[in-house]
């Protein structure tokens, strides 16, 4: 797949259209390439093969926009113009209005700076067969000495021609997270609009060194670059619940998630819960309350549970309609003694189920293969003096994978056992997902 040809983009759908909260519309020609990290003066650079993007100033000794400013900028302009069908771009007229619509501090030191540079600048791309375009309308940039505040931009008629039809659809909420790492909205931008028209389980995969000239620096090499990379990407994993990354030495590959099977609290003698639905994603993530990990008083001595007292099997039926975060502190209140983390929450393979320790001294973490609890499969982990597997038989290559992240979340595991966090957004928002390499 080229990603200096990505594909046309189709116009929002109703559900877009009417959920305006959930995508944000950008330009494939600002997800291929970084954008300036730092203001430098004199005209700016970036090519890739056949693509580029220019950046001229407004006079000779100015400085280019650049940094989160100038990348949160672009797509609001971008996503403004691509809904109204509109050359014309008001962001706010004063300051605070600006800040608002990009979603951060109006009090932000060079907010005023990068607007003015950015209103007063050359953006110049190309990269689709048609030769340069020109991203403003040149009638329409700030000259020198032109004072006081001007709300917006006018777009040239190709660009917003060329908008249409390389339109690539973020997640404004995942975009509102990265919106103060510059490099993970870069990282972000480049694996969507990789994904933009992929089916599930198809892998796209980019060399370190094409990587290194798209998001990279001019004094990095590739292990420096490979570092650096890496840990946006880490960012952008734990703020995207829907894509799969695998880090190698061949370079970067994604794919979408698979999606996760939801079920529902198990039947038994207790009396059902009400379905809590976590705050990650907003809402879509929910987090099934399941019967207790063993009890268990030594290391030692830990077996799975006896055969004449099985655990109750949840009954599985199709996934609930998303609905809202509960906003009661009496609904999104945890009540059982053990919780499973779904895999989209955790990025492993395996389910994970932490419990309460009623102050017992070894702290333990049950893992299944899936989402239902089934005895005979689970595994009994020890998280001190180091992660120990005491029951169960997890594959040693799973183990790899599983360990890591345990010891990653600790702090979590241990305030779960402890009884500390008492409610499931609290839970779902200190979860990290793993950080060991290959697909997670």
């Amino acid at each position: 797949m080229s990603l200096d040809h990505p594909p046309h983009a189709m116009a929002p759908n109703a559900a877009d259209t009417q959920a305006g909260d959930t995508v944000i519309w950008s330009h494939a020609a600002f997800c291929s390439v970084a954008l300036p990290v730092r203001a430098s003066r004199g005209a700016w650079q970036r090519e890739t093969g056949p693509a580029s993007v220019r950046i001229e100033p407004g006079s000779i000794d100015d400085m280019v926009p650049s940094g989160r400013i100038l990348r949160l900028s672009m797509i609001h302009i971008c996503d403004a113009a691509f809904r109204a069908n509109s050359q014309v771009v008001e962001l706010g007229k004063d300051r605070a209005l600006l800040a608002a619509t990009l979603g951060i501090d109006p009090k932000t030191r060079d907010l005023t700076d990068q607007w003015q540079r950015l209103q007063a600048a050359r953006l110049i791309w190309s990269g689709d067969g048609t030769g340069e375009i020109s991203v403003f309308d040149a009638r329409s940039r700030r000259r020198p000495g032109d004072l006081g505040w001007r709300s917006g931009v006018r777009l040239s008629a190709k660009f917003l021609s060329s908008l249409v039809d390389h339109a690539v659809a973020l997640d404004r909420r995942v975009v509102r997270k990265l919106s103060a790492t510059p490099a993970a909205l870069d990282a972000y931008g480049w694996i969507t609009m990789s994904l933009c028209r992929t089916a599930v389980g198809q892998i796209v995969t980019m060399p370190w060194d094409d990587l290194l000239r798209r998001f990279g620096t001019a004094s990095q090499d590739i292990a420096e670059f490979r570092s650096s990379f890496e840990a946006v990407l880490r960012l952008v994993f734990e703020a995207e619940s829907s894509i799969d990354l695998a880090v190698s030495d061949d370079g970067v590959s994604v794919r979408r998630a698979e999606p996760v099977q939801n079920s529902i609290a198990a039947k038994g003698t207790m009396p059902m819960e009400p379905d809590h639905h976590l705050s990650n994603a907003d809402g879509m993530a929910q987090c099934e309350r399941q019967p207790v990990l063993p009890t268990v008083t030594s290391v030692a001595a830990v077996a799975p549970p006896a055969a004449q007292d099985p655990a109750p099997v949840p009954s599985e039926r199709s996934p609930p309609e998303r609905q809202p975060v509960a906003t009661s502190a009496a609904v999104d209140r945890i009540t059982q003694d053990s919780v499973s983390l779904p895999r989209h929450l955790t990025g492993l393979a395996q389910v994970i189920w932490l419990r309460r320790g009623h102050g017992e001294e070894n702290i333990l973490v049950g893992v299944t293969p899936g989402p239902r609890f089934e005895a005979e499969r689970l595994t009994v982990l020890a998280v001190e003096p180091m992660v120990l597997q005491v029951s169960g038989g997890l594959h040693e290559r799973d183990f790899e994978h599983v360990a890591p992240w345990v010891m990653t979340n600790r702090d979590v595991i241990d305030d779960f056992w402890e009884g500390l966090i008492t409610s499931m957004a609290e839970l779902t928002r200190r979860v990290r997902k793993a950080p060991a390499q290959g697909w997670r």
